[in-house]
């Protein structure tokens, strides 16, 4: 064979393995021994779209290994009602397989959201969160999607488990921070109000976007529930709904199913000395505790209604609660309880606990540490006029003083014209024995039995009261308070007992 013969056969043979991919097939990495690296834990489009619109972020993947890797699939779990995207590679979503990065080297992967704010809201949420899952074997890894699904005011912006701030910066001269009317608020974090008045006015709705958050500059743990409206010392709340437009704060999941689910964002946390505090037609519904308040807070609460809480609606610690024509049903603990003593003065109130093995309310003038040792204790007053205390238990009070009646300043506890269920004898402060209660402690009450008639229908939480009711005319009128929650003239002589007057038609 001649010297271009043999020069023609090499041309040849590798032309031929050239188009016939005679090359070694490249072994790709696969399964859980990929490890994937990303640019951002989140995507997050912080635009607030007040019409049908989309836009695009980017985000990069990382091979950091040296052997080129494949990635099973790369699909959006679909778990709101905003369309999410995206593109990686040149392959367009929602869902791609085998996507190959190359040893040491990236790609990028752009994610585009569509927005129509005029969806209703229980199909397109205030905060669109979604997944963007990596799938390799039995390996998931995750980036969070978010976006804002409805035009709305966003109080503190994508700040999960941060602390956003209103104080004097952003007050007005008189010192209110008024939220808009014509828009809903949604907090997603936690805000504090300091050296300000946080303000709603009639029709005002709040919504909070909860769940368990770590911030390592918390106390203890750093882990907390995030979804909460904190004031300090200086700083208040007041909240001024009508009977017409009550100021409505709830959990930012409007679908039906979890209009009477509990615990999904903190509460309302009133810091220590926080005073001038005001809820007036104001519903407040769904958080972990309603209201915390804490040592030297005070808080008024008129014409309210607190519900569906995981625990309490009202947890009082030392502090100050004057509770009037309200009305707290379905919450997961005691409805109403105090710590360390406390005042407390209610009128007209209703307190539906049912449901639950937990007492409508607990009083005690003491706290302890986890040891039962050391405790320290502080004065309870509270004074109970026309009002209604029931629930699933045999009692629904829960009364401890640590000095058992033997100091009567650290426990002044009055009850007139209500109805109240207990099967068990009290504390009669004046004379320092324990007796029966109803002797003693409530004057012109009525024992709930639990075959006695009270409201229209629990299973449908109507607590208005029935015809036949044990509330009815059992109340002594008060000047201060002579229409219901509803705004129905009390009788002048015998009003009912409760939140509701009854009128039979």
């Amino acid at each position: 064979m001649t010297l271009l013969q043999k020069l023609s056969f090499f041309t040849a043979a590798a032309m031929i393995c050239l188009f016939s991919a005679c090359d070694v097939e490249t072994e790709f990495l696969t399964g859980n021994n990929v490890q994937l690296r990303f640019s951002i834990d989140t995507v997050a489009f912080d635009t607030v779209f007040v019409a049908r619109g989309s836009a695009t972020q980017r985000m990069k993947v990382y091979n950091d290994g040296e052997q080129p890797i494949k990635i099973d699939r790369v699909r959006v779990e679909g778990r709101t009602g905003v369309n999410f995207i995206f593109n990686i590679d040149g392959t367009r979503g929602p869902e791609a397989e085998d996507i190959v990065i190359w040893g040491e080297d990236s790609i990028f992967l752009f994610v585009e959201v569509e927005v129509d704010p005029t969806e209703p809201e229980n199909t397109s949420p205030f905060i669109a969160e979604d997944r963007l899952l990596f799938e390799t074997g039995d390996i998931q890894d995750e980036v969070v999607l978010l976006a804002y699904g409805q035009n709305a005011n966003y109080l503190n912006g994508f700040n999960r488990g941060q602390f956003g701030g209103i104080d004097a910066r952003n007050c007005d001269s008189e010192g209110f921070f008024t939220l808009p009317t014509d828009l809903p608020t949604v907090i997603y974090g936690s805000l504090i109000v300091d050296e300000c008045t946080l303000r709603a006015l009639a029709g005002t709705k709040v919504y909070f976007h909860g769940g368990v958050q770590r911030n390592d500059q918390f106390a203890g743990t750093g882990f907390f529930n995030d979804g909460l409206i904190l004031t300090t010392a200086t700083g208040s709340v007041e909240f001024l709904g009508t009977l017409e437009e009550p100021v409505i704060l709830r959990t930012d999941r409007l679908e039906p199913r979890f209009e009477q689910d509990p615990a999904k964002y903190r509460g309302l946390v009133l810091g220590a000395g926080s005073r001038d505090n005001r809820l007036e037609y104001t519903q407040l519904l769904n958080a972990i505790v309603g209201i915390t308040i804490d040592s030297a807070a005070e808080v008024t609460i008129e014409n309210s209604v607190i519900a569906y809480s995981g625990g309490s609606a009202i947890s009082a610690y030392q502090s100050e609660v004057t509770l009037r024509n309200s009305v707290l049903h379905d919450n997961f603990g005691n409805a109403i309880q105090f710590v360390k003593g406390g005042t407390l003065e209610m009128e007209h109130t209703t307190i539906a606990n049912y449901g639950v093995d937990a007492s409508a309310l607990a009083l005690t003038n003491f706290s302890c540490d986890d040891s039962g040792n050391n405790c320290v204790f502080a004065p309870m007053t509270a004074r109970v006029r026309n009002s209604i205390i029931s629930g699933s238990r045999g009692s629904e009070l829960i009364f401890l003083d640590i000095f058992e009646g033997s100091e009567p300043s650290q426990w002044n506890v009055l009850f007139n014209n209500s109805v109240v269920r207990t099967d068990q004898p009290f504390l009669d402060s004046q004379n320092g024995i324990f007796s029966d209660f109803y002797e003693n402690i409530c004057r012109n009450c009525h024992n709930l039995e639990f075959s006695d008639p009270l409201f229209v229908a629990l299973d449908q939480d109507d607590y208005q009261l029935d015809s036949l009711s044990v509330a009815r005319d059992l109340g002594a009128f008060l000047p201060s308070l002579p229409t219901d929650i509803l705004g129905v003239e009390r009788d002048l002589s015998t009003p009912d007992a409760g939140a509701y007057e009854r009128v039979d038609q």
